[in-house]
């Protein structure tokens, strides 16, 4: 996710999008909802708990070049790949940084995935192809309990390890990754996480280094 002071569209002002916004409202450190994307006529002009309904997908360009945001969150849960092709297109001919994608909606009602835990638009999100199913919480079984040391967690691979980890139950996670903005990020929404109740007895130790810089590796690698 964005800093605390990025500026975030959401797309689609129903059950989801309403949940995201008061989720990202409530941490607080993501970034400040600016509006709701909507195709809905009845609710363009309106304001939902506080938060306008700027206007449909197809005046995207005219709403980000009005009122600029950093990037957009997706909320619209099941939606036809078609329908996910024509909004991601759309957003990206603007100058948004970011497009996210919520997770399912069951996986929301169900308490499996947390609503801050969007992903980028994947390639299979797009053509409306189902992907090879794999548990990665599964196959990380074998690190309950364990101190786990994920290079790059600041990254989009190395944050999903980060999550799944500190779920999986891990006892201790070194977070380590050379840009600090990336690695407050991940360090703070793993805190978060922690607060809800995920992960809760883990030991979180954020690292910023460079994989490349053998003697510092050795340095850190002797007091794991």
């Amino acid at each position: 996710m964005e800093s605390k002071s990025a500026k975030i569209y959401i797309i689609g002002a129903g059950f989801a999008g309403q949940e995201i916004a008061t989720e990202l409202e409530r941490k607080g450190i993501f970034g400040q909802v600016i509006g709701f994307i909507d195709d809905d006529e009845k609710k363009i002009g309106t304001l939902i708990d506080g938060i306008p309904v700027l206007g449909p997908i197809s005046r995207m360009n005219t709403i980000q070049n009005e009122n600029p945001a950093d990037e957009a969150i997706v909320a619209i849960p099941g939606a036809p790949g078609d329908n996910l092709k024509r909004i991601y297109s759309t957003l990206k001919d603007t100058t948004l940084k970011t497009i996210r994608l919520l997770p399912g909606i069951s996986q929301i009602i169900d308490g499996d995935a947390h609503l801050i835990q969007t992903r980028e638009i994947a390639a299979e999100d797009l053509i409306g192809r189902d992907s090879a199913v794999i548990s990665l919480k599964e196959s990380l079984s074998y690190l309950r309990g364990k101190r786990v040391l994920i290079t790059g967690a600041g990254g989009s691979i190395g944050s999903e390890l980060s999550r799944q980890l500190l779920s999986g139950g891990a006892q201790r996670l070194y977070l380590l990754d050379h840009g600090e903005n990336s690695l407050y990020e991940i360090d703070a929404e793993l805190k978060l996480l922690q607060e809800e109740g995920v992960g809760e007895a883990a030991t979180i130790v954020p690292v910023v280094g460079d994989l490349q810089d053998r003697e510092y590796m050795h340095f850190i690698l002797a007091r794991l």
